[in-house]
């Protein structure tokens, strides 16, 4: 699928840069496309280190884009394969992940989360706020980031829990388009977390507005449903 995607998206979310593909590359291509689908489908039987190698090369040679890095790298570090986790953080170290927006973002994520390696919740959350402040990063992409800053700040992952703050954060990611933050600000208004701010008082009312923010995800239409 990656070979015939050479020229556009691929059902993935990865795609190769444009460019017209020599028969070597072709052979190349096609060696990542299936190493691809075998990291999708947690194939054991896929050499994770070789695929990340062959990654490395491929983005050397300006062939592979920097979103389909990223997916890639995020495939890598929320995989069950035998050391892949660490793979993803070790690609994004390779290739310089302060050198584009989905690379910072899969970068601190891994840091706070942890995955792929040691917590350094510190580094990422400053990773995050970072990404949220660039008017060049995607939307999407600064969702993901306030989404995620919105975690540190409501579980207190490397900094003072902050209710307030982890609210506004919520609200921030779903107008930019991350429709899953509409669960945590639903559970916050069904009084599941914060209760630390005395000056709100749970609201079922508000809880329902939030979780149809969320439109199609599960978990809202759960909350949903238990609450009709």
């Amino acid at each position: 699928m990656w070979l015939q995607s050479a020229k556009g998206e691929l059902e993935s979310g990865a795609f190769f840069t444009t460019g017209s593909l020599t028969m070597q590359m072709e052979s190349w291509v096609g060696a990542i496309e299936r190493e691809w689908h075998q990291l999708r489908r947690a194939d054991p039987t896929l050499d994770v280190e070789k695929f990340s190698r062959h990654v490395i090369a491929a983005n050397k040679t300006g062939f592979l884009s920097p979103e389909s890095l990223a997916a890639i790298a995020n495939a890598l570090l929320t995989s069950t394969l035998s050391h892949a986790p660490y793979l993803g953080r070790w690609l994004l170290e390779r290739v310089g992940a302060n050198r584009h927006p989905a690379w910072r973002t899969a970068m601190a994520i891994s840091l706070v989360t942890p995955t792929g390696g040691e917590a350094d919740f510190e580094r990422g959350n400053a990773i995050l706020e970072d990404v949220m402040k660039d008017e060049t990063a995607e939307d999407r992409l600064r969702g993901l980031a306030a989404a995620a800053l919105a975690d540190s700040a409501r579980l207190g992952r490397g900094m003072q829990v902050d209710v307030s703050r982890a609210r506004s954060l919520y609200e921030q990611a779903m107008e930019l388009g991350h429709k899953a933050s509409a669960h945590n600000l639903g559970l916050f208004w069904e009084g599941v977390w914060g209760t630390e701010d005395r000056s709100v008082v749970p609201d079922r009312t508000k809880a329902m507005q939030s979780y149809r923010r969320g439109g199609d995800d599960k978990r809202c239409q759960r909350r949903l449903e238990a609450l009709r």
